[in-house]
């Protein structure tokens, strides 16, 4: 009887642990989208460059989480679908974002018990640091440039 028990609360376990990776993984895919569909409308090369290494690091995160996700059993869920915006609007949406996952990374990073997964979403918390850099350059010289809002 005790066995089963531990077996029902591992298993409620691993469940959250999956709709937090699913979460996740979501975001990052969502926020490598917007930031490639600034960078296609970016008209400044330096601008789009940074814009560019934020998707890719992005897309890294999501494949990081995906594969975590497919080692917990869980299946991946589908990219999200972004309504069209403006570049800039996408842009400011990149900033907030990156702002609130550095600190869900933290929250995150100190919830969970598998020492695996705690380095993991600390590594990514490192890079969303560098994200969040990318972007305020961005915004303040495309501010410069009189692209803003």
């Amino acid at each position: 009887m005790r066995w089963m028990r531990w077996n029902e609360l591992r298993e409620r376990d691993r469940e959250r642990l999956l709709r937090l990776l699913e979460e996740l993984y979501l975001d990052e895919l969502g926020d490598a989208e917007r930031a490639e569909r600034a960078a296609r409308g970016m008209p400044y090369p330096h601008l789009r460059a940074a814009l560019e290494r934020i998707a890719e690091r992005e897309r890294r995160h999501a494949r990081w989480l995906r594969d975590k996700i497919r080692a917990l059993g869980g299946t991946p869920p589908p990219p999200p679908r972004l309504p069209d915006r403006p570049t800039w609007r996408e842009v400011l949406e990149a900033f907030e974002s990156e702002k609130a996952d550095l600190v869900r990374y933290v929250e995150d990073a100190y919830g969970v018990d598998d020492p695996e997964l705690r380095e993991l979403l600390e590594r990514i918390r490192e890079e969303e640091e560098a994200n969040h850099r990318d972007l305020l350059e961005v915004v303040l010289r495309a501010e410069s440039h009189g692209d803003g809002a």
